[in-house]
């Protein structure tokens, strides 16, 4: 199993970042505050579980690749990426860290309504996106990760997204809701 994740140009350009699985923060597990970092954000985002094998899928055809969406929120090291940037290195280890990837229970996609979801820090909603899980954007991003990566069975795809919420801190309660309904919540420590 891999995850791939979605990162977007200022243009609109799309870039497909392999994680490994010990990314993943599941069950609503908290999220513990990095030693090596000072600042840290996160980005909401939608996730998809590939249920088929496949390389190279044409957008009208992606549909038949996936089975389950869910939401996930992914963090970002942000002290870490300045710096690795200022050096001229890659910043990728910036958020592809353990546990930087959290990810609420899938549902069936037939499950899903309009699939809009939102982001509360401490009961506050800081984002909503609405139906950004929609078939015709996940077909794009199946395309773009397919032709880099041969998708298999297991792999998950996080849509990514350009909001950004920074400035998280010790105590902070984050919720994720999807279709109205709440499948993440937990703190960071």
């Amino acid at each position: 199993m891999k995850i791939l994740c979605a990162e977007y140009g200022p243009d609109g350009e799309i870039s497909i970042v392999p994680v490994g699985d010990n990314a993943l923060l599941r069950n609503n597990d908290d999220f513990y505050f990095p030693d090596f970092t000072t600042a840290l954000s996160c980005c909401p985002q939608g996730v998809v579980r590939i249920s088929r094998l496949g390389k190279c899928i044409a957008e009208r055809y992606a549909e038949r690749y996936y089975e389950e969406v869910g939401v996930g929120i992914r963090f970002y090291a942000d002290s870490l990426e300045t710096r690795l940037k200022e050096q001229g290195l890659a910043a990728e280890m910036a958020s592809a860290f353990d546990a930087s990837a959290a990810i609420s229970p899938l549902v069936a996609c037939n499950g899903v309504g309009d699939g809009s979801y939102n982001l509360k820090v401490n009961g506050i909603e800081v984002y909503r996106e609405e139906a950004k899980l929609s078939a015709a954007s996940i077909a794009r991003l199946i395309a773009v990760a397919s032709e880099f990566y041969t998708l298999k069975i297991g792999d998950f795809l996080y849509t990514g997204g350009k909001f950004r919420y920074r400035g998280l801190k010790a105590g902070d309660r984050l919720q994720m809701s999807l279709d109205g309904k709440s499948v993440l919540d937990f703190k960071i420590k």
